[in-house]
């Protein structure tokens, strides 16, 4: 054979791989992202190690995803951390830190996470509470909210038909159990079972394009109700209160005024007793199962239609919670309680694993866009999380940052957390600053701010902080991201 005819051939052969290469790469679909939210959750998943929890969907998901165990988030808010996590800017770029505010009015133009995929021709849902003040509906193709007023009904009937559940007290008014209780009702009566129906009728609907679905559970947002099989499901006797919790609530006099929030969602007029904290956790905890439930109906559905396989799934709450931590309840605080959330990522190619890495929800963003393929648009602040993904053990950042505005003092806080240590500061330090030392008083209750040998690490600390808020403001990327 000459030169010339086997040069032909290897040509034809080399050009024959190439083609069949392009056909596997257009067989292949994009895939797909399911993104769910949980409301007001916080770690209080087993998987997290929380006493008394009982979720073995969300087991069951981080056992064959990656579970970030230090993820927090950038304001314990609704309407905030939502602006923040979907744009993937901080709340600092956002200028959203209330209920009402919209992060349209400070960023017209920004594209927002599930506005990207639908630019990628995405087919996109919104199923429950996504978005507090929300995006355009031109963003999504399907849109379904269930009124919130469903459980609100629900809990107002089991106080009317339960003489056992009236309120306790003195005649202030104790309302503890306004808040939440079991009822006797089929699971379709809830809110978050019908939107695990509805995300179940949209999953047939899109099962053959890719597409970009965020689903956004109720509870355990208050009021905390379910079903009374619930209720049973969780062991009243593992449930764990602080181990500072007194009888008479704790005693937070000592920390800055500002630190401080009016439980107004739980026990709005007392502290509760120990019995009445205890209450709330195990309402709080049949609440959580119950949508652990509903997901595990979703989950099951993506597998029946096959679509596990290319689908990624994100898992977060929207804020952390506090369950009585420095006899707090609720969320907008600056505490670990406040600010820790729960951070699952599964999907094709990820294998099973625990990170340890302080994370931020502003890495959501560009963390399912690199696992989509997807470029990550410039105005994102956040850093993908993919690399700790593929290798869990990865060294961590040096700080994670949270924003707050104390609900009845105004007073605007922020808190830098690094590996072992938590600054807290209120109105840059006048009204009030905190260090934590997290390894060795996990409940944060000696405030080490002052003390000589520890002025070192606050002013570190002090420093992280100032240089993040200065660049956060900013479009670019705010975090200095070495490794510690």
């Amino acid at each position: 054979m000459d030169q010339c005819k086997r040069m032909k051939i290897i040509n034809l052969f080399i050009g024959g791989l190439i083609a069949a290469a392009n056909c596997c790469a257009a067989a292949q679909p994009k895939p797909s992202v399911l993104f769910i939210i949980v409301d007001d959750l916080t770690a209080t998943i087993s998987a997290y190690g929380w006493p008394g929890a009982n979720t073995p969907n969300l087991d069951r998901l981080a056992a064959r995803g990656v579970r970030f165990d230090r993820a927090y988030g950038q304001f314990s808010l609704c309407n905030p951390a939502r602006a923040s996590f979907l744009t993937g800017c901080y709340p600092e770029r956002t200028k959203v830190f209330d209920l009402t505010s919209s992060f349209r009015e400070t960023l017209p133009d920004v594209v927002t996470l599930p506005q990207h995929f639908k630019n990628a021709g995405y087919k996109t849902a919104s199923i429950g509470k996504v978005f507090h003040v929300g995006d355009p509906k031109t963003t999504f193709d399907i849109v379904g909210r269930t009124p919130l007023v469903l459980d609100q009904k629900i809990l107002a009937d089991v106080k009317k038909n339960d003489a056992s559940d009236q309120p306790r007290g003195t005649g202030k008014g104790l309302d503890y159990n306004r808040c939440y209780g079991a009822a006797n009702r089929p699971d379709a009566d809830f809110t978050d079972h019908q939107l695990a129906s509805r995300a179940i009728e949209t999953l047939a609907q899109f099962k053959d394009e890719p597409f970009f679905l965020a689903l956004g559970f109720i509870r355990p947002h208050t009021p905390y109700v379910a079903p009374q099989w619930a209720f049973a499901a969780v062991d009243r006797l593992k449930i764990r209160l602080p181990p500072f919790y007194r009888d008479d609530g704790e005693d937070v006099s000592k920390l800055p005024p500002a630190s401080l929030r009016p439980n107004n969602n739980v026990f709005r007029h007392e502290p509760p007793t120990r019995e009445q904290a205890l209450d709330a956790q195990h309402a709080y905890l049949a609440a959580v199962h119950f949508v652990d439930h509903q997901i595990g109906r979703v989950l099951a559905e993506l597998d029946r239609l096959k679509l596990a396989g290319n689908t990624f799934i994100a898992l977060t709450g929207d804020n952390g919670y506090q369950l009585g931590e420095h006899g707090l309840w609720a969320k907008q605080t600056l505490f670990e309680g406040g600010t820790r959330v729960p951070l699952i990522f599964a999907g094709p190619g990820i294998a099973p694993g625990v990170s340890k890495a302080l994370v931020e929800q502003v890495d959501i963003y560009p963390t399912i866009c690199e696992l989509a393929a997807k470029p990550v648009p410039l105005s994102v602040q956040g850093t993908s999380l993919v690399p700790w993904i593929k290798e869990p053990a990865k060294k961590s950042r040096i700080a994670v940052f949270s924003t707050m505005i104390a609900a009845h003092t105004q007073h605007l806080g922020h808190s830098a957390r690094n590996g072992r240590f938590r600054y807290i500061e209120w109105d840059g330090g006048k009204s009030g600053v905190h260090l934590y030392d997290l390894v060795n008083d996990p409940h944060e209750l000696q405030n080490l701010a002052g003390q000589p040998e520890h002025l070192a690490m606050q002013r570190r600390l002090q420093g992280l902080l100032r240089e993040h808020l200065a660049r956060a403001a900013g479009k670019s990327a705010p975090l200095a991201r070495e490794t510690q």
